[in-house]
């Protein structure tokens, strides 16, 4: 989802919009590695990087190359636990350095992002100006969804991302084990595939 339309893709050198020739390349770079999927999304993680993508919608996709990121499996009530610090660090007081906060989470799907299968919220804040906050659906605080991710820059971020900067984002299994990946962030922000330390994200 790209909430600001003035930023939709120009054109690359091949005469595609350039969101996918990023993507193709971070693919490219993660090679075939191990994959998780669900009926909404499928992960891959190799040595070498890692992405989701939307089995319905490819092009909301989040990936990055390089070894900075971790990734564990965590329990229902874990990941319950989680998201609901996520949504309660998304709608509680920012602090002076909290500039980004992008939540998604959805509950269920058919092929179409409903509003009542889903909850998402948005705001962002660099150099003055603002956008948002957007609301859309219904936060579910006891229901695991099948999917949530997390964008942010915020000191308020480290104590579950392990920096101030970076997106973390769950898969909902069958079992009572569920996919965590956590991607955090060095360089000036999390929206652009950029060279930071020896690793390119795209979000």
């Amino acid at each position: 989802m790209n909430w600001r339309e003035h930023e939709l893709p120009t054109l690359g050198d091949e005469g595609r919009p350039e969101y996918e020739v990023m993507i193709d390349y971070i693919k490219t770079q993660v090679g075939e590695g191990r994959e998780y999927v669900n009926d909404l999304v499928r992960v891959v993680l190799s040595e070498r990087g890692c992405y989701y993508e939307f089995r319905d919608l490819p092009e909301e996709f989040s990936g990055a190359v390089g070894s900075g990121f971790r990734y564990e499996f965590v329990g229902t009530r874990n990941g319950l636990d989680l998201v609901r610090a996520v949504h309660d660090l998304a709608l509680g007081p920012e602090s002076a350095d909290t500039h980004e906060i992008s939540l998604m989470a959805i509950y269920s799907w058919d092929g179409t992002f409903k509003p009542e299968d889903t909850f998402i919220y948005h705001w962002r804040r660099y150099e003055g100006h603002e956008e948002g906050p957007v609301v859309i659906g219904v936060y579910r605080p006891e229901i695991l969804p099948l999917f949530f991710k997390v964008k942010i820059d915020s000191d308020l971020a480290v104590p579950m991302l392990g920096a101030s900067k970076g997106v973390l984002f769950f898969v909902a299994n069958l079992s009572d084990q569920h996919l965590l990946v956590r991607i955090p962030h060095q360089g000036p922000g999390v929206t652009d595939l950029n060279e930071v330390t020896g690793t390119k994200t795209i979000h």
